[in-house]
């Protein structure tokens, strides 16, 4: 007596449609995941300002130098510039950084050796393709940088 093996796997029916219900559920996703991914860099570019704003005020009071922050809204960047404490004379540009969400308002600030502000600072993050933004503001009293917003 021979006994048949019995076949054992998916048939291509099955394979084929599991494989086109795995396409619908990502094709489905593809908007929430770009979303987030959006998102996620807007946080990033204002995580990366609110980061250089507190760490150049850091810097300013232990180098008792003074660090400008220059903003360029059309070109969504901005600087970071290094001048004398006591004739606030420039020595040279620090850093250069380019951001990859609009920069939609910006006021150009520095800090002194003191750890205060030479002036109030607003500046808003808008996400590329949506409209939630991101706050930050320097205030000139304190220097403090805080982050508001989404």
């Amino acid at each position: 007596m021979r006994q048949k093996k019995g076949h054992s796997g998916f048939s291509l029916i099955e394979l084929l449609i599991v494989i086109g219900l795995l396409g619908v559920m990502v094709f489905l996703g593809m908007p929430y995941y770009r979303s987030m991914l959006n998102y996620a860099s807007l946080k990033n570019d204002a995580w990366r300002i609110l980061s250089d704003l507190r760490s150049y005020r850091q810097q300013a009071i232990i180098e008792h130098k003074n660090y400008h922050f220059v903003f360029d809204t059309a070109a969504e960047s901005y600087q970071i510039r290094e001048h004398a404490a006591g004739t606030d004379a420039y020595i040279q540009t620090v850093s250069s950084v380019s951001l990859e969400n609009n920069l939609i308002q910006a006021s150009d600030t520095a800090f002194r050796p003191t750890g205060d502000a030479s002036s109030a600072a607003i500046i808003i993050v808008q996400g590329k393709g949506f409209s939630e933004t991101i706050t930050l503001q320097v205030y000139p009293t304190t220097g403090l940088a805080v982050m508001s917003g989404s």
